[in-house]
């Protein structure tokens, strides 16, 4: 039997929340004017950072996991985490504070480098970032909105990839990670139609460079650990901004 210090940290939500959100629904949330609006607040969200520019941004980040340990890689890299949950970012925010006070002393600065942000990113997100800022954009197991009818709920289709390949420079990189079959199939074949992205091989994968961050990516999130504990197959996919 494996001991208590080898199970998964995150054995349930830390908090009581609702699953999903209805991203077309109308509401009152609040949003940036403009990308140079929400580019004054960078100081804000990422203490201690010379000249911050926000470079990686996981999409419906849930409770952080996976920016959390891709901090340590990047420490100098700000990222950002957009969830569509109001009290989950709480959470978020709340557990990057206590890490940034735990790490006050660290010559690394770890932890300064992460936030996280309420936003509908389907309606919203272009008023947060310019053409080509981002070098790394992640939609790692989005709700898979299975009713047909619920298909344009999808945080990925065809519409909304042009939207991500102008936020992303030539060369950055799109992850997409899913415990569902079909939606990662239904992720891949979006972003495979458009001209401007093409899908790394198995070959660029196994990189040292690409699989450390992959590793991270499939394995480090909340739900990730989630399907782990499920037994379910993790399918993924990386695509280049062309």
């Amino acid at each position: 039997m494996a001991t208590q210090e080898q199970q998964p940290k995150w054995t349930r939500l830390p908090i009581r929340t609702r699953p999903h959100r209805n991203p077309l629904a109308e509401n009152d949330d609040e949003r940036p004017e403009s990308p140079a609006q929400f580019a004054e607040r960078y100081s804000e969200f990422y203490p201690n950072m010379p000249n911050p520019v926000v470079e990686f941004v996981d999409v419906g980040c849930a409770f952080g996991g996976m920016l959390f340990a891709l901090g340590e890689l990047f420490p100098q890299t700000c990222m950002l985490g957009l969830e569509i949950r109001p009290k989950v970012v709480r959470f978020a925010r709340e557990k990057t504070l206590a890490l940034r006070q735990e790490n006050a002393a660290s010559s690394t600065q770890h932890y300064r480098n992460i936030w996280f942000e309420q936003m509908n990113v389907m309606k919203f997100g272009s008023n947060c970032f310019v053409k080509g800022q981002l070098s790394r954009l992640f939609f790692c197991y989005p709700d898979p909105h299975w009713k047909r009818k619920n298909i344009r709920r999808r945080i990925i289709s065809p519409g909304l990839v042009q939207e991500y390949a102008y936020w992303l420079r030539r060369g950055g990189l799109l992850y997409t990670v899913s415990d569902v079959e079909e939606v990662e199939e239904w992720m891949v074949q979006c972003l495979d139609e458009s001209p401007l992205f093409r899908r790394l091989t198995e070959a660029e994968l196994s990189s040292p460079e690409q699989k450390t961050v992959l590793d991270v990516v499939t394995d480090s999130s909340e739900d990730a650990q989630r399907t782990v504990r499920k037994g379910l197959k993790k399918n993924f996919a990386v695509h280049v901004r062309l």
